[in-house]
């Protein structure tokens, strides 16, 4: 038997008094709703929040914004704007048992460090309690959050997207005369794939299938078509391996191409583009955005000498925009560094190995994204508890070619998708349409969570209805955002320039998991199981849908909360792909799996 037991009140309305900085009852330390007889054990605020903190670095300003209305309408401001008139007729619909629930959420926010706070939460949004946030900073703030994450995944650091800086001098000395066919700058990666100019060398068996040409067709087996594909060792489009071509990537017109190597030593680097057949003339020379290597070291002792590091252990970055005007067909491209060594010897401009790419038509096709099933291969711990109650919520947006945006997509008319009694070992049926769109995208941001929720009736309802505010006051401030993106000081101009819409796609799904992943930590006993941040880019979703690609490579990633995801390719069909995607929870001791399925309409 539990009891507990909290201080007399002087009022219904009136809430609980949390001892120190957590509510009563006790029995999860920070939780702003009352553990349920009988539930499971509810991880700590504490050690979500430590999840959040460990996992993720760029601050919430969706997050910040909506704490900030919460706390003015609790402190019975008026509405400042549409965005809060909206959000206070929203909120002034919550039961009082709901309002107290927002208020201790509220002072869960106030007892954070300011280190802490400053960390999840973007600190220009979270005003003195008189002051509404400005709505053209929140535009600007989260502008900025979505190029500090497109920084991150183009270049593994944050402020990169919008100011770049070059890598480090790594010129050796010009000697007379002297025979040496390395080249100055070295191109080792190609959107993340290995060249074969990668180094120290690779033999052929290291490469990954991803990383080589294959020829795919369909071949009818038992009736049913199946999609077969082999290396391919003759004719290359692009280099050659040595018993294999290396992979020629296929880019749409407009998009952006992501190059890691060595010596990207100038912000006035270029990359020059030719014809496959006379890589030796220039067609184009664009622009490119750079991201120096600050952390691998310049030199290296050998045998008693300092020696220049020039391999692949060195990760210089940039990006490139393929012209949206350059006709379909194979291109060659190499980086074009001026020479800013002390070695003026080896001519004004250092050229890298020669690289190619596919240039492809953009694709108008239109596609939909659909839940097949939920496989849980392990239940929440400890089982002897009982089932799982688990919660699922998907929140979809399109991103359209000229950085505008369609309104969010939820399926299960809104609600959360909801799976009572779930055990160890059970399969149950996800039939749902999460993202459907009928005009030309750039890509989708597709932002998936999942919490274990077991308890009464009540307690589910008190946690369902909470988040379902919550959300619902994120669906606007969302919108209206994305709305004003292009418009946010010319950042996300500056990212299109680039071709980084794709990116963007997914730099959103990240923004709307994180908001939900900071607002939950300071209150909810739900304890997250299940999260993910999908941003597939229209050439991706042509790739994965069409049977002339191979099937994706298995993929690993740990989300914000800690999550750790694995992405199974299993199988395509003309027009169509399906993947498995399962989650593992080291907390909750549990893994779950959803399938995807991804169709190509028209």
């Amino acid at each position: 038997m539990n009891i507990y037991n909290c201080a007399p009140q002087r009022s219904p309305d009136t809430a609980c008094p949390p001892p120190e900085d957590d509510t009563c009852p006790p029995g999860v330390p920070g939780a702003c709703v009352p553990v349920s007889l009988g539930g499971k054990p509810k991880q700590s605020r504490r050690n979500k929040l430590d999840k959040l903190l460990a996992n993720n670095r760029v601050p919430s300003a969706l997050g910040a914004s909506l704490f900030h209305m919460a706390r003015r309408y609790l402190a019975g401001k008026t509405p400042a704007n549409a965005l809060e008139e909206r959000g206070f007729a929203t909120l002034r619909s919550l039961p009082k048992e709901l309002k107290r629930v927002l208020s201790c959420a509220s002072e869960s926010l106030d007892s954070l460090s300011s280190g802490e706070r400053n960390r999840l939460f973007d600190a220009s949004l979270l005003p003195a309690i008189e002051q509404p946030v400005d709505l053209a900073q929140l535009a600007t703030a989260f502008a900025q959050e979505i190029a500090a994450r497109v920084g991150i995944q183009a270049f593994d650091d944050a402020a990169c997207a919008t100011n770049e800086h070059a890598g480090r001098v790594r010129v050796r000395p010009f000697v007379p005369g002297e025979e040496n066919f390395d080249p100055l700058v070295r191109i080792c990666r190609v959107n993340g794939l290995r060249t074969s100019s990668f180094t120290p060398p690779l033999a052929l068996g290291d490469y990954t299938p991803a990383e080589v040409q294959q020829r795919c067709r369909v071949i009818l087996e038992g009736g049913e078509p199946r999609q077969v594909c082999d290396v391919q060792a003759v004719d290359c489009p692009g280099n050659d391996l040595s018993g294999a071509c290396q992979r020629v990537l296929e880019i749409e017109a407009g998009q952006g191409v992501v190059v890691e190597g060595v010596n990207f030593s100038s912000v006035d680097a270029t990359v020059r583009i030719a014809t496959r057949a006379a890589p030796e003339t220039v067609l184009r020379e664009v622009p490119a955005q750079l991201c120096g290597d600050d952390e691998t070291p310049l030199t290296e002792r050998i045998q008693e000498q300092d020696r220049l590091i020039l391999d692949c252990r060195v990760h210089d970055r940039l990006t490139f925009q393929v012209p949206g005007d350059l006709a379909p067909g194979v291109y060659s491209f190499q980086v074009a560094v001026p020479n800013v060594s002390p070695f003026p010897g080896h001519g004004p401009v250092l050229l890298s190995n020669v690289e190619y790419i596919s240039v492809a038509t953009p694709s108008s096709a239109r596609f939909e994204i659909k839940s097949e099933t939920l496989f849980a291969r392990a239940e929440t711990s400890p089982a002897s508890f009982g089932s799982d109650e688990v919660g699922i919520r998907i929140l979809a947006v399109p991103l359209f070619p000229d950085l505008s945006s369609g309104d969010a997509q939820l399926p299960n008319g809104g609600a959360a998708i909801r799976f009572t009694d779930v055990d160890s070992g059970e399969t149950r049926a996800m039939d749902h349409v999460l993202f459907s769109h009928q005009q030309p995208i750039a890509g989708v941001a597709l932002s998936i969570r999942g919490f274990e929720i077991d308890g009464e009736e009540a307690f589910e309802k008190q946690i369902e209805n909470t988040l379902d505010v919550f959300i619902s006051i994120l669906k606007n401030q969302l919108a209206f955002v994305l709305d004003h993106l292009k418009e946010a000081g010319g950042i996300a101009s500056k990212l299109a320039s680039y071709g980084l819409q794709g990116l963007i796609a997914g730099a959103i799904a990240a923004a709307v998991v994180v908001a939900i992943d900071v607002f939950v930590a300071l209150w909810a006993p739900a304890d997250p199981i299940i999260e993910d941040m999908i941003g597939p880019s229209t050439q991706d979703l042509v790739e994965l849908t069409s049977m002339n690609f191979a099937l994706p490579a298995a993929s690993e990633h740990v989300t914000p909360q800690g999550i750790k995801v694995k992405v199974t390719p299993l199988g395509k069909i003309a027009g169509q792909y399906r993947e498995r995607r399962e989650y593992i929870s080291d907390d909750e001791d549990s893994r779950y799996e959803i399938v995807f399925r991804y169709t190509r309409l028209a």
